[in-house]
C-alpha cells in the first residue's frame, strides 16, 4: 500500500505537517491501495515561500538554461514510463494500453513542443520608439486534476520553468502517484531549489494556496464549481487566472462524411479514459437521415470496447475513476432514460458482469433533444448521444448549442466544407475528419470551458507578462 506523507520544497521531500489523511481506494476492487495526509497550513506556506525566494534568480535565467533544465525533466520523466502507467492503474483505473499511448506520450510531446516553443516566442520588440519585452509573471499556482494528471502537471509547471516562473503544484490528490513520479523527475534533472515545488491536500489546501499574496497567478484545471471559487478567492487580490474547465464537444458528421472512417473514431475519441476527458466527443450530431445508419455502425464500433480490469492488456476501457465520479454518471444515464432518450447500448449501474468496482459499461443514447441534459451537461463517463439534425446550419447551431467551448470535430468529404463548418463552430478546437492532435497548437475554451490556453510556446505565454520600455 503507497503511502504518501512527504511534500517537496527547496529541492528536498520534507514529511507533511498536517493531520488529515485521504484513503486512496482502487477503482477495481473498492479496497484501500493507499493513504495520503494531507499538507498543513505551514507546509504550504513553505512551498510558496520557496518560490517566492527563487523566482529573481530564475527570472533572470537564460533561454538556453531554462532548455536545458527542460530537457533533463523530460529525460528523467521518460525513464519512469513504466512507474507511472502501474500507478494510474492502481489508483484511478487507466487501462494499460492508455496509459502507454496516450497518458505518457502525450505530456513528453507536450514538453517538446514546449521546449521548441523557448525559440519560436519573440522574447523582444521594437515598435516604433518603444522597446517591447516579455518577462515572467511570477510565482505559480498549478492546481492539477486526476484524469491526465501527467499531461495537466507538464503543461503547467514546463511552461512556467520556460517563462522563468517558479511554481507551486497541488496536485490532484486522487492520483498522487503519477505526480509524486513526476516530481522524483524534478530531483533528478536538478533543476534550482524553489522552482518546482509540490504540495498535497484537498479544497482547503487548495483555498490556502490561491489566496496567498505571494501567488502571482493561478493556472487550474477541473470543473466549472471549482473554478467559481477560485475567481471568488483570486478577485480581492485581481491574480491573474487561467482556467481549462470542462466540455460537451460535437462531433459533427455531414452528409457527405465517410462513415467507415467517422463512426469508430467518434466511438473512440468518447470512450478513450473511460470518457474522462474533457475533449471527449460526448455528442455525434448526424444528419437525420443517416441516424439508423449511424446508430449500426456505433454496435458494430463498440464491440471492440471490451471493458475489463485494466492492468489486462486487452482491455479497451476500465472502471472509472472513484464511488463518486460513478454515482454522478449514474445520474445522468438515469436522467437520459426519464427524459426520453432512446437507449442503444449499456446503461445505469455497475456493468454486468462485475460484482464490485465502479465498471460502467460503454453507454449510448440516440434520438437525443436539445433540450435534454444529455446535450447540455457534461457527463465525464463513457456515455455517447445521438443527435439527428437538418441540414448544415442546424447541424452547427446544434453543436453550438452548450455553454461550453472546448473542443469539437467534423467530418465531411469535402475539404472547404468541413473547413468553413469548423470556423462556424464556438470552440477552442476542431478536428478535421479525424486529424491527430498537435501539441505545439494553443489548447483551451470558449465560454464555461474557461480561458487561457496551454501547450506548446501557448504554455510559456500563459506566464508572461509585456513591458514596454519607451526610448
Amino acid at each position: 500500500m503507497n503511502s504518501y506523507r512527504h511534500f517537496y520544497v527547496d529541492n528536498q521531500w520534507q514529511p507533511v505537517t498536517g493531520t488529515s489523511l485521504i484513503k486512496l481506494v482502487s477503482p477495481v476492487t473498492e479496497q484501500q491501495v493507499g493513504e495520503l495526509l494531507s499538507c498543513s497550513k505551514a507546509d504550504v506556506d513553505a512551498a510558496i515561500d520557496s518560490a517566492h525566494r527563487c523566482f529573481p534568480r530564475w527570472a533572470a535565467s537564460s533561454i538556453e538554461q531554462r532548455e536545458r533544465a527542460l530537457t533533463a525533466l523530460r529525460a528523467a520523466i521518460a525513464k519512469r514510463t513504466e512507474q507511472i502507467v502501474a500507478s494510474l492503474v492502481t489508483e484511478v483505473g487507466v487501462p494499460v494500453w492508455v496509459g502507454r499511448s496516450m497518458q505518457v506520450p502525450m505530456p513528453l510531446a507536450n514538453l517538446d513542443a514546449i521546449i521548441e516553443g523557448l525559440h519560436q516566442l519573440k522574447w523582444e520588440e521594437t515598435i516604433r520608439t518603444s522597446r517591447v519585452v516579455r518577462e515572467p509573471v511570477g510565482v505559480v499556482a498549478a492546481i492539477t486534476p486526476w484524469n491526465y494528471p501527467l499531461h495537466q502537471i507538464v503543461a503547467k509547471v514546463a511552461g512556467a520553468i520556460g517563462a522563468g516562473c517558479p511554481t507551486v503544484l497541488k496536485a490532484s490528490e486522487v492520483a498522487p502517484g503519477a505526480a509524486q513520479l513526476f516530481m522524483e523527475a524534478v530531483a533528478e534533472a536538478d533543476l534550482p531549489p524553489g522552482l518546482v515545488n509540490m504540495v498535497w491536500g484537498g479544497a482547503e489546501v487548495g483555498e490556502w494556496l490561491v489566496s496567498d499574496p505571494r501567488i502571482d497567478i493561478v493556472s487550474f484545471t477541473g470543473s466549472g464549481p471549482v473554478a467559481s471559487r477560485i475567481l471568488a478567492s483570486t478577485a480581492g487580490s485581481l491574480k491573474r487566472t487561467a482556467l481549462e474547465l470542462g466540455g460537451k464537444s460535437a462531433a459533427l458528421i455531414l452528409d457527405d462524411a465517410n462513415l467507415d472512417a467517422a463512426v469508430p473514431m467518434i466511438v473512440r475519441r468518447c470512450m478513450n479514459n473511460s470518457g474522462q476527458a474533457c475533449v471527449a466527443q460526448s455528442r455525434l450530431l448526424t444528419p437525420r437521415h443517416l441516424q439508423d445508419e449511424v446508430v449500426q455502425r456505433i454496435t458494430a464500433a463498440l464491440a471492440e470496447w471490451k471493458l475489463g480490469d485494466p492492468i489486462d492488456e486487452s482491455t479497451r476501457l476500465g472502471p472509472v475513476a472513484n464511488a463518486r465520479q460513478f454515482d454522478s454518471i449514474d445520474r445522468h444515464i438515469r436522467a437520459a432514460v426519464d427524459a426520453g432518450a432512446t437507449l442503444l447500448a449499456g446503461g445505469a449501474g455497475r456493468a454486468p458482469g462485475f460484482e464490485r468496482g465502479y465498471f460502467v459499461a460503454p453507454t449510448v443514447f440516440y434520438d437525443v433533444t436539445r433540450t435534454m441534459q444529455l446535450n447540455c451537461e457534461e457527463v465525464f463517463g463513457p456515455v455517447l448521444a445521438v443527435m439527428p439534425y437538418d441540414g448544415d446550419d442546424d447541424g452547427i447551431e446544434l453543436a453550438n448549442a452548450t455553454r461550453y467551448g472546448l473542443s469539437g470535430a467534423v467530418w465531411s468529404a469535402s475539404e472547404s466544407r468541413a473547413m468553413n463548418a469548423a470556423r462556424r463552430m464556438r470552440t477552442g478546437q476542431v478536428i478535421l475528419n479525424g486529424a491527430p492532435p498537435n501539441p505545439a497548437s494553443p489548447f483551451g475554451g470558449f465560454g464555461q470551458s474557461g480561458f487561457g490556453r496551454e501547450n506548446g510556446r501557448f504554455s510559456i505565454e500563459a506566464f508572461l507578462e509585456y513591458k514596454s520600455i519607451q526610448q
